[in-house]
Protein backbone atom coordinates (compact mmCIF):
# COMPACT_ATOMS: atom_id res chain seq x y z
CA UNK A 1 0.00 0.00 0.00
CA UNK A 2 2.84 2.38 0.92
CA UNK A 3 4.61 1.68 -2.39
CA UNK A 4 1.40 2.44 -4.25
CA UNK A 5 1.02 5.74 -2.38
CA UNK A 6 4.61 6.71 -3.20
CA UNK A 7 4.05 5.74 -6.83
CA UNK A 8 0.85 7.79 -6.93
CA UNK A 9 2.57 10.81 -5.40
CA UNK A 10 5.37 10.51 -7.95
CA UNK A 11 2.87 10.28 -10.77
CA UNK A 12 0.96 13.32 -9.52
CA UNK A 13 4.18 15.30 -9.13
CA UNK A 14 5.34 14.50 -12.66
CA UNK A 15 1.90 15.31 -14.03
CA UNK A 16 1.88 18.63 -12.19
CA UNK A 17 5.35 19.55 -13.40
CA UNK A 18 4.54 18.42 -16.93
CA UNK A 19 1.38 20.54 -17.09
CA UNK A 20 2.73 23.64 -15.38
CA UNK A 21 6.48 23.36 -15.99
CA UNK A 22 6.51 26.13 -18.59
CA UNK A 23 4.57 28.37 -16.21
CA UNK A 24 7.19 27.65 -13.54
CA UNK A 25 9.89 28.58 -16.06
CA UNK A 26 8.09 31.83 -16.90
CA UNK A 27 7.66 32.80 -13.24
CA UNK A 28 11.28 31.87 -12.46
CA UNK A 29 12.49 34.05 -15.36
CA UNK A 30 10.44 37.03 -14.20
CA UNK A 31 11.68 36.72 -10.60
CA UNK A 32 15.32 36.20 -11.63
CA UNK A 33 15.37 39.13 -14.07
CA UNK A 34 13.51 41.38 -11.59
CA UNK A 35 16.03 40.64 -8.82
CA UNK A 36 19.20 40.67 -10.90
CA UNK A 37 18.29 43.42 -13.38
CA UNK A 38 16.63 46.51 -11.85
CA UNK A 39 15.91 48.02 -15.32
CA UNK A 40 13.83 44.93 -16.12
CA UNK A 41 11.16 45.79 -13.54
CA UNK A 42 10.86 49.44 -14.55
CA UNK A 43 7.50 50.68 -15.82
CA UNK A 44 9.01 51.67 -19.16
CA UNK A 45 10.43 48.20 -19.70
CA UNK A 46 7.18 46.51 -18.68
CA UNK A 47 5.32 48.61 -21.23
CA UNK A 48 8.04 47.77 -23.75
CA UNK A 49 7.47 44.05 -23.08
CA UNK A 50 3.73 44.51 -23.64
CA UNK A 51 4.45 46.15 -26.97
CA UNK A 52 6.89 43.41 -27.99
CA UNK A 53 4.36 40.77 -26.99
CA UNK A 54 1.79 42.17 -29.41
CA UNK A 55 3.29 41.16 -32.73
CA UNK A 56 4.34 37.68 -31.72
CA UNK A 57 0.96 37.02 -30.05
CA UNK A 58 -0.95 37.89 -33.23
CA UNK A 59 1.35 35.79 -35.42
CA UNK A 60 1.31 32.81 -33.06
CA UNK A 61 -2.45 32.98 -32.51
CA UNK A 62 -3.02 32.50 -36.22
CA UNK A 63 -0.48 29.69 -36.36
CA UNK A 64 -2.26 27.96 -33.47
CA UNK A 65 -5.45 27.78 -35.54
CA UNK A 66 -3.79 25.53 -38.12
CA UNK A 67 -1.43 23.63 -35.82
CA UNK A 68 -4.31 22.45 -33.67
CA UNK A 69 -5.68 20.64 -36.77
CA UNK A 70 -2.37 19.02 -37.63
CA UNK A 71 -1.45 21.56 -40.33
CA UNK A 72 1.04 24.40 -40.40
CA UNK A 73 1.47 27.59 -42.39
CA UNK A 74 4.83 28.94 -43.54
CA UNK A 75 3.16 31.68 -45.57
CA UNK A 76 2.88 33.89 -42.48
CA UNK A 77 6.47 34.78 -43.32
CA UNK A 78 5.23 36.60 -46.44
CA UNK A 79 1.62 37.60 -45.74
CA UNK A 80 2.52 40.52 -43.41
CA UNK A 81 4.81 42.01 -46.05
CA UNK A 82 2.21 42.06 -48.82
CA UNK A 83 -0.47 43.24 -46.37
CA UNK A 84 1.74 46.09 -45.15
CA UNK A 85 2.33 47.18 -48.73
CA UNK A 86 -1.41 47.05 -49.48
CA UNK A 87 -2.34 49.19 -46.47
CA UNK A 88 0.47 51.67 -47.14
CA UNK A 89 -0.36 51.95 -50.84
CA UNK A 90 -4.06 52.52 -50.16
CA UNK A 91 -3.27 55.19 -47.58
CA UNK A 92 -0.96 57.02 -49.99
CA UNK A 93 -3.65 56.74 -52.68
CA UNK A 94 -5.94 58.80 -50.45
CA UNK A 95 -8.16 56.12 -48.94
CA UNK A 96 -9.19 56.38 -45.30
CA UNK A 97 -7.44 54.26 -42.66
CA UNK A 98 -10.43 51.90 -42.12
CA UNK A 99 -10.68 51.14 -45.85
CA UNK A 100 -6.92 50.67 -46.15
CA UNK A 101 -6.85 48.33 -43.16
CA UNK A 102 -9.84 46.38 -44.51
CA UNK A 103 -8.04 45.98 -47.83
CA UNK A 104 -4.94 44.63 -46.10
CA UNK A 105 -6.96 42.21 -43.96
CA UNK A 106 -8.84 41.02 -47.04
CA UNK A 107 -5.48 40.32 -48.67
CA UNK A 108 -4.54 38.02 -45.79
CA UNK A 109 -7.92 36.29 -45.92
CA UNK A 110 -7.52 35.64 -49.66
CA UNK A 111 -4.03 34.20 -49.14
CA UNK A 112 -5.34 31.98 -46.35
CA UNK A 113 -8.26 30.87 -48.53
CA UNK A 114 -5.92 29.92 -51.38
CA UNK A 115 -3.71 27.95 -48.99
CA UNK A 116 -6.67 26.22 -47.37
CA UNK A 117 -8.32 25.31 -50.67
CA UNK A 118 -5.15 23.87 -52.20
CA UNK A 119 -4.31 21.90 -49.04
CA UNK A 120 -7.76 20.76 -47.88
CA UNK A 121 -9.54 20.21 -51.22
CA UNK A 122 -6.77 19.68 -53.79
CA UNK A 123 -4.60 17.68 -51.40
CA UNK A 124 -1.31 19.55 -51.67
CA UNK A 125 1.27 19.21 -48.94
CA UNK A 126 0.93 22.01 -46.37
CA UNK A 127 4.70 22.41 -46.27
CA UNK A 128 5.12 22.72 -50.05
CA UNK A 129 2.03 24.85 -50.59
CA UNK A 130 2.63 27.41 -47.86
CA UNK A 131 6.35 27.58 -48.63
CA UNK A 132 5.44 28.38 -52.24
CA UNK A 133 2.89 30.96 -51.10
CA UNK A 134 5.47 32.63 -48.88
CA UNK A 135 7.93 32.78 -51.76
CA UNK A 136 5.29 34.22 -54.09
CA UNK A 137 4.11 36.90 -51.64
CA UNK A 138 7.66 37.96 -50.81
CA UNK A 139 8.47 38.09 -54.52
CA UNK A 140 5.38 40.20 -55.27
CA UNK A 141 6.21 42.51 -52.36
CA UNK A 142 9.78 42.93 -53.60
CA UNK A 143 8.54 43.58 -57.14
CA UNK A 144 6.11 46.28 -56.01
CA UNK A 145 8.57 48.11 -53.76
CA UNK A 146 11.71 47.47 -55.86
CA UNK A 147 13.44 46.80 -52.56
CA UNK A 148 12.62 50.24 -51.15
CA UNK A 149 10.52 51.12 -48.13
CA UNK A 150 7.21 52.99 -48.43
CA UNK A 151 7.21 56.12 -46.24
CA UNK A 152 5.22 59.30 -45.61
CA UNK A 153 2.10 57.59 -44.29
CA UNK A 154 -0.63 59.78 -42.74
CA UNK A 155 0.15 60.62 -39.12
CA UNK A 156 -3.32 59.50 -38.00
CA UNK A 157 -2.47 55.93 -38.98
CA UNK A 158 0.15 55.76 -36.22
CA UNK A 159 -2.55 55.52 -33.51
CA UNK A 160 -2.93 51.76 -33.89
CA UNK A 161 0.76 50.95 -33.60
CA UNK A 162 2.04 53.79 -31.43
CA UNK A 163 -0.96 55.01 -29.43
CA UNK A 164 -1.80 54.06 -25.86
CA UNK A 165 -4.61 54.29 -23.34
CA UNK A 166 -3.51 55.03 -19.76
CA UNK A 167 0.00 54.03 -20.81
CA UNK A 168 -1.03 50.63 -22.15
CA UNK A 169 -0.25 50.25 -25.89
CA UNK A 170 -3.36 50.07 -28.05
CA UNK A 171 -1.72 47.38 -30.17
CA UNK A 172 -1.41 45.19 -27.06
CA UNK A 173 -5.11 45.65 -26.32
CA UNK A 174 -5.94 44.63 -29.89
CA UNK A 175 -3.80 41.50 -29.52
CA UNK A 176 -5.48 40.55 -26.23
CA UNK A 177 -8.94 41.01 -27.78
CA UNK A 178 -7.91 38.76 -30.67
CA UNK A 179 -6.61 36.05 -28.31
CA UNK A 180 -9.78 36.22 -26.22
CA UNK A 181 -12.06 35.96 -29.26
CA UNK A 182 -10.10 33.03 -30.71
CA UNK A 183 -10.17 31.28 -27.32
CA UNK A 184 -13.95 31.77 -27.13
CA UNK A 185 -14.28 30.50 -30.69
CA UNK A 186 -12.25 27.33 -30.11
CA UNK A 187 -13.76 26.47 -26.74
CA UNK A 188 -17.40 27.55 -26.93
CA UNK A 189 -18.48 27.23 -30.57
CA UNK A 190 -19.34 23.98 -32.40
CA UNK A 191 -16.96 24.90 -35.24
CA UNK A 192 -14.09 25.49 -32.84
CA UNK A 193 -14.67 22.13 -31.13
CA UNK A 194 -14.80 20.43 -34.52
CA UNK A 195 -11.40 21.89 -35.36
CA UNK A 196 -10.11 20.46 -32.10
CA UNK A 197 -11.54 17.05 -33.02
CA UNK A 198 -9.85 17.15 -36.43
CA UNK A 199 -6.51 17.68 -34.75
CA UNK A 200 -7.10 14.67 -32.52
CA UNK A 201 -8.06 12.27 -35.31
CA UNK A 202 -9.13 13.56 -38.75
CA UNK A 203 -10.42 10.17 -39.91
CA UNK A 204 -12.58 9.72 -36.82
CA UNK A 205 -13.80 13.31 -37.20
CA UNK A 206 -14.79 12.65 -40.80
CA UNK A 207 -16.61 9.43 -39.85
CA UNK A 208 -18.56 11.34 -37.19
CA UNK A 209 -19.89 13.72 -39.83
CA UNK A 210 -17.48 16.63 -39.43
CA UNK A 211 -16.65 18.36 -42.72
CA UNK A 212 -12.89 18.18 -42.32
CA UNK A 213 -11.99 20.05 -45.51
CA UNK A 214 -14.25 23.00 -44.71
CA UNK A 215 -12.82 23.38 -41.22
CA UNK A 216 -9.23 23.09 -42.40
CA UNK A 217 -9.97 25.81 -44.94
CA UNK A 218 -11.33 28.01 -42.15
CA UNK A 219 -8.18 27.43 -40.10
CA UNK A 220 -5.97 28.74 -42.89
CA UNK A 221 -8.28 31.72 -43.43
CA UNK A 222 -7.97 32.61 -39.73
CA UNK A 223 -4.20 32.23 -39.95
CA UNK A 224 -4.04 34.51 -43.00
CA UNK A 225 -6.22 37.08 -41.25
CA UNK A 226 -3.97 37.12 -38.17
CA UNK A 227 -0.81 37.40 -40.27
CA UNK A 228 -2.23 40.35 -42.21
CA UNK A 229 -3.40 42.01 -38.97
CA UNK A 230 0.15 41.66 -37.66
CA UNK A 231 1.41 43.30 -40.84
CA UNK A 232 -1.00 46.21 -40.41
CA UNK A 233 -0.04 46.77 -36.77
CA UNK A 234 3.67 46.61 -37.58
CA UNK A 235 3.22 49.09 -40.43
CA UNK A 236 1.42 51.47 -38.08
CA UNK A 237 4.14 51.04 -35.47
CA UNK A 238 7.02 51.69 -37.89
CA UNK A 239 5.02 54.07 -40.13
CA UNK A 240 6.59 52.37 -43.14
CA UNK A 241 6.21 49.21 -45.22
CA UNK A 242 8.82 47.05 -46.92
CA UNK A 243 9.14 43.71 -48.71
CA UNK A 244 10.31 41.76 -45.65
CA UNK A 245 7.95 43.24 -43.06
CA UNK A 246 7.30 40.70 -40.30
CA UNK A 247 9.05 37.74 -41.92
CA UNK A 248 11.47 37.49 -38.98
CA UNK A 249 8.61 36.51 -36.63
CA UNK A 250 8.05 33.15 -38.35
CA UNK A 251 10.39 30.98 -36.28
CA UNK A 252 9.51 32.71 -33.01
CA UNK A 253 5.81 32.09 -33.72
CA UNK A 254 6.47 28.38 -34.21
CA UNK A 255 8.53 28.32 -31.03
CA UNK A 256 5.81 30.03 -28.98
CA UNK A 257 3.17 27.61 -30.25
CA UNK A 258 5.21 24.51 -29.43
CA UNK A 259 6.10 25.85 -26.00
CA UNK A 260 2.37 26.46 -25.53
CA UNK A 261 1.62 22.84 -26.47
CA UNK A 262 3.69 21.82 -23.45
CA UNK A 263 1.59 24.00 -21.14
CA UNK A 264 -1.45 22.74 -19.16
CA UNK A 265 -2.95 20.69 -22.02
CA UNK A 266 0.03 18.49 -22.85
CA UNK A 267 0.45 17.86 -26.57
CA UNK A 268 -2.41 20.17 -27.58
CA UNK A 269 -2.07 23.54 -29.23
CA UNK A 270 -4.27 26.12 -27.52
CA UNK A 271 -4.47 29.89 -27.41
CA UNK A 272 -3.51 30.64 -23.82
CA UNK A 273 -0.71 28.10 -23.89
CA UNK A 274 0.59 29.88 -26.96
CA UNK A 275 0.42 33.18 -25.08
CA UNK A 276 2.55 31.67 -22.30
CA UNK A 277 5.03 30.64 -24.99
CA UNK A 278 5.02 34.17 -26.36
CA UNK A 279 5.75 35.62 -22.92
CA UNK A 280 8.62 33.19 -22.38
CA UNK A 281 10.20 34.07 -25.72
CA UNK A 282 9.71 37.84 -25.33
CA UNK A 283 10.83 38.05 -21.69
CA UNK A 284 13.87 35.87 -22.34
CA UNK A 285 14.96 38.10 -25.22
CA UNK A 286 14.21 41.28 -23.27
CA UNK A 287 16.23 40.16 -20.25
CA UNK A 288 19.17 39.07 -22.37
CA UNK A 289 19.19 42.38 -24.23
CA UNK A 290 19.29 44.26 -20.92
CA UNK A 291 22.23 42.03 -19.96
CA UNK A 292 23.81 43.06 -23.31
CA UNK A 293 24.23 39.45 -24.37
CA UNK A 294 25.43 38.81 -27.95
CA UNK A 295 22.64 38.05 -30.41
CA UNK A 296 23.88 34.51 -31.01
CA UNK A 297 23.43 33.72 -27.30
CA UNK A 298 19.87 35.03 -27.47
CA UNK A 299 19.12 32.63 -30.32
CA UNK A 300 20.85 29.81 -28.47
CA UNK A 301 18.84 30.29 -25.29
CA UNK A 302 15.57 30.59 -27.23
CA UNK A 303 16.34 27.25 -28.86
CA UNK A 304 17.17 25.66 -25.52
CA UNK A 305 13.91 26.89 -23.98
CA UNK A 306 11.96 25.41 -26.88
CA UNK A 307 13.88 22.13 -26.66
CA UNK A 308 13.27 21.84 -22.91
CA UNK A 309 9.56 22.57 -23.34
CA UNK A 310 9.12 19.93 -26.03
CA UNK A 311 11.19 17.41 -24.08
CA UNK A 312 9.13 18.11 -20.97
CA UNK A 313 5.91 17.57 -22.90
CA UNK A 314 7.12 14.36 -24.53
CA UNK A 315 8.47 12.75 -21.37
CA UNK A 316 5.34 13.62 -19.39
CA UNK A 317 3.09 12.21 -22.10
CA UNK A 318 5.05 8.94 -22.23
CA UNK A 319 5.00 8.60 -18.45
CA UNK A 320 1.25 9.13 -18.22
CA UNK A 321 0.62 6.51 -20.93
CA UNK A 322 2.33 3.79 -18.85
Amino acid sequence: MKDKMVSLDKRELITLFGKYGTLFILIAMIIAFSVLLPPFRSINNILNILGQTTMLSVFAAGMTCVLKMGDFDLSIGGTPAISSIVVASLLLAGYSAPIAIAGALLTGIVIGFINGFLIAYVGLSAFVCTLATMSITLGVAMGITKGSAIWDLPESFSLLGQGDIAGIPIRFMVAMCLLFLLWMFHVYTPTGRRMEAIGGNPDAARMSGIKVERNRLLGFVLCGFCASLAGVILTSQLMSANATQGSYYLLDAFGACFIGAATIHIGRFHIWGTFVGVLIVVIAVNGLIIMMMPSYLTQLIQGLILLVAILLSGLTGRFLQK
